[in-house]
């Protein structure tokens, strides 16, 4: 009897039934910069809060680098003090700040037990077009 069970998959769909495990982070980013995430386990949900505090402070949020350009314009943009939260399945994440001095931001999601090496990976060459 083999004692190296198989990991679970992007399709395990029992990963993604029962509670997920927390991830949090707050941050500060400026004009220019590009902050990316790259959980260890895919994720079942995803929720960022723009903290911004003036009128000015836009983030764009994205799942591939390229996304973010404004030439492809896969990205979100979230205005000051505006929250989004969806089901998403990913294991990577970009932020980047597209208006004001320096916006505060969290960002809260929540993760399956399925490792990030066994997810696809996303990107517009892969035929996933509408991600960048």
């Amino acid at each position: 009897m083999s004692i190296n069970w198989p990991a679970n998959g992007e399709y395990a769909t029992p990963a993604y039934q029962i509670s997920a495990m927390p991830y949090l982070s707050s941050s500060n980013i400026s004009v220019g910069q590009v902050h990316k995430y790259e959980f260890p386990y895919v994720t079942r949900f995803i929720s960022v809060v723009n903290r911004g505090s003036n009128v000015s402070d836009e983030i764009a949020v994205s799942f591939t680098e390229n996304g973010l350009k404004s030439s492809v314009g896969n990205y979100i943009t979230l205005e000051q003090r505006e929250t989004v939260r969806e089901e998403i399945r990913t294991t990577l994440m970009f932020i980047s700040c597209s208006s004001g001095a320096s916006v505060d931001y969290q960002v809260f999601c929540g993760l399956t037990n399925i490792p990030s090496k066994n997810f696809l990976v996303l990107t517009g060459s892969h035929g996933h077009p509408g991600v960048g």
